[in-house]
């Protein structure tokens, strides 16, 4: 057995991967700069250089900073007809209230409260030196997993080249601060993780971890909050870290994964077929689902943004569904590395893409609450949207709920190298 295999040194230790459970050989102090992945699936086990918690906390206090200029100041000026109309971003809130209250709080939760709870929390460690509670940290967790202020930049920035064939539009400081702060958002999103948090509270290895051997074939389990390996059982455990029960692998994944697969599939026709949004132009009106919208795009020769609202909202949904359906009938087919891997490479692109369905549904958002010109021109959303923002959060609520680590419990070998 080589020395690998008997145990890590004091300069190393072993980790369980969270993607495919191997134990892989880390060092205790990893080289600047150098990203580690695991050999077997290629997850990244340890990241290339993190910024200090101190340099963390500036960025998102100066994103606060943005966001409360985005959400005072005006945003931009529609004119039309003679007829102006200012908006700042308050008013897609008051506007949605009105017409949309599940919408409202979609749209609240991945655009403001959950980019606010990692902002705050990232002043409060990084500049303020706060130690996170239990509570602090399971709540970061998930407002990191799933905000989405990226996808509702790209959304802002389509609806505006839509918005120039009603109105002549002026932009103001509001949108310029909207602007910067999604890209500070975007920053401290990317250097402010939940491990690096959770790591604060305790580490999180169990140091009796072999490397070369699978986490089940040692008794360890992996925490799907957490991330901390320690000793489980086939009934599940509770992690000590974080104090979520845990299994060796997600119960019932495979059931519950094709269940929400089944709902999302009946939600996406209705979805396609139903108008998405409701235009009311001089007392005309006129409904218009997502195929018409690109059609629209591409005769007014935005033939870029077109193929984006075609690709992220009728190919994407589709895609994602189909790639798991795939991935689930060939789960237990997977007897070779290179099969795993394709499979986990599906399996990755299904969680990247996930979210960026959500693009035509904040379109509407911005569409209806903006466009509401001295009551010349009104647009509203219609039932397809609520449909097709059920489809999206379906089938990423079905991707998590897949287990990758069962891609390769079917292999006979589970050397390292």
């Amino acid at each position: 057995m080589s020395e690998e295999k008997q145990g890590p040194s004091s300069e190393s230790y072993v980790e369980i991967c969270h993607c495919c459970d191997m134990g892989v050989t880390l060092p205790t102090k990893p080289e600047p700069g150098k990203v580690y992945r695991c050999p077997r699936c290629g997850a990244v086990l340890i990241r290339a250089k993190e910024y200090s918690l101190q340099t963390v906390g500036i960025m998102a206090l100066s994103a606060l900073i943005m966001l409360f200029a985005a959400l005072t100041q005006p945003f931009m000026t529609l004119e039309q007809f003679g007829v102006s109309n200012g908006m700042s971003l308050y008013n897609v809130l008051t506007t949605l209230r009105l017409d949309w209250g599940g919408l409202l709080y979609v749209f609240m939760a991945v655009t403001l409260f959950m980019p606010l709870v990692v902002l705050f929390l990232a002043v409060a460690v990084g500049l303020l030196g706060i130690k996170p509670t239990l509570f602090t940290l399971k709540t970061f967790s998930f407002c990191h997993r799933y905000c989405m202020v990226d996808v509702f930049i790209v959304g802002v920035l389509i609806s505006l080249i839509k918005l120039t064939s009603l109105a002549h539009v002026s932009f103001h400081f509001g949108f310029f601060s909207a602007i910067i702060f999604s890209v500070m958002m975007a920053w401290c999103w990317m250097h402010f993780r939940p491990a690096r948090l959770w790591d604060l509270r305790a580490h999180g290895h169990y140091h009796g971890a072999l490397a070369g051997k699978s986490g089940y074939e040692q008794g360890l389990i992996v925490c799907r909050t957490c991330g901390a390996q320690y000793p489980g059982s086939e009934n599940g455990a509770v992690c000590p870290r974080c104090g979520r029960v845990n299994h060796y692998r997600n119960p019932a994944a495979i059931q519950k994964t094709c269940a929400l697969l089944i709902s999302a599939t009946i939600l996406y026709l209705p979805s396609n077929l139903y108008p998405v949004m409701y235009t009311d132009l001089l007392g005309a009106n006129s409904g218009s689902n997502i195929i018409d919208g690109v059609v629209a795009l591409w005769n007014m020769n935005s033939r870029f943004v077109a193929l984006v609202i075609l690709i992220a909202s009728i190919f994407i949904p589709i895609l994602k569904i189909l790639m798991l359906v795939f991935l689930v009938y060939n789960l237990k087919k997977t007897k070779e590395d290179r099969q795993g891997n394709r499979l986990v490479f599906i399996y990755r692109l299904v969680e990247y893409i996930g979210k960026w369905s959500m693009i035509d549904v904040f379109v509407v958002i911005i569409m209806s609450s903006v466009v509401r010109i001295g009551g010349l021109i009104t647009i509203n959303p219609g039932f397809a949207i609520v449909a097709f923002c059920a489809v999206v959060i379906l089938t990423l609520i079905s991707a998590e709920q897949f287990d990758s680590r069962m891609i390769w419990d079917r292999r006979g070998n589970c050397e390292q190298h």
